[in-house]
């Protein structure tokens, strides 16, 4: 199954459980993405980050045996009685609340940004779409990785990978350009093509590395985007992300 069909599938149902809970409790469901860390004394926990909801805390049972460093796409829920776990990170205590979790968590692939220039291909793959970046200017909150969103078209059978190249040189309004690019593999299923929906890790931590003493960085995007034509069109981000570094040296 898809991951488009199984992050659409887990935030229906997270709608429709939410909709029969009242509001006088502190009682929550939800699904976002999670880094996984390890506090001072060992104890594996979850930094939920989304676009459509807060920032939170959690553990469980469940996550004992996954691996900190990665990341997950989770739906859980937390009630009162489950209270909360007391964790140390980098010397102070800091509270997850005890979730149980609603499914099995989605694998999100992690990648490293290039820091050399796209060598070029003939025929390039469009994407339908890609959502604006998930990230924190702290590299405490999830080791300077990226998140990122995309939506491609292929045929049934084939998956999509995503790379990530630096260009040499800042572009016009001294911005960092990244190359975003997209090539699909795998056996055909047929002639029927298929959307696809997935999201990836990409670790800036380089980036930050090499600009050291700087306040922050201005990053935009570059990759081919499907349109109405037969080939796609390469297409900048609308907007520029500012990534304030200074402060983590």
């Amino acid at each position: 199954m898809k991951k488009v069909i199984l992050f659409l599938s887990v935030i229906g149902a997270i709608l429709l459980m939410t909709s029969c809970l009242g509001d006088t409790t502190n009682n929550y469901t939800d699904s976002s993405f999670v880094y996984l860390d390890m506090d001072d004394r060992g104890t594996t926990y979850g930094k939920t980050f989304s676009r459509y909801s807060q920032t939170r805390f959690i553990t469980s049972n469940s996550m004992i045996t996954m691996e900190p460093g990665t990341f997950k796409f989770m739906a859980y829920s937390w009630e009162e009685e489950s209270g909360v776990t007391q964790i140390t990170v980098d010397g102070q205590t800091v509270l997850a609340d005890n979730v149980q979790l609603m499914s099995e968590p989605i694998d999100i692939n992690r990648t490293t940004l290039r820091m050399t220039e796209f060598p070029g291909v003939d025929d390039p793959v469009g994407f339908d779409d890609i959502l604006s970046p998930l990230y924190a200017d702290s590299r405490y909150f999830m080791d300077d990785y990226w998140v990122i969103e995309y939506n491609y078209t292929a045929k049934k059978g084939q998956r999509g990978q995503v790379e990530f190249y630096k260009k040499d040189e800042l572009n016009a309004a001294g911005e960092i350009v990244i190359e975003i690019h997209l090539t699909i593999s795998g056996t055909p299923e047929g002639d029927s093509s298929v959307k696809n929906g997935d999201a990836i890790a990409v670790n800036m931590s380089q980036l930050r590395a090499m600009n050291s003493g700087k306040e922050e960085l201005n990053i935009r995007f570059k990759y081919y985007k499907n349109n109405n034509s037969d080939e796609p069109e390469q297409v900048d981000s609308q907007h520029a992300y500012k990534w304030k570094i200074s402060g983590d040296e």
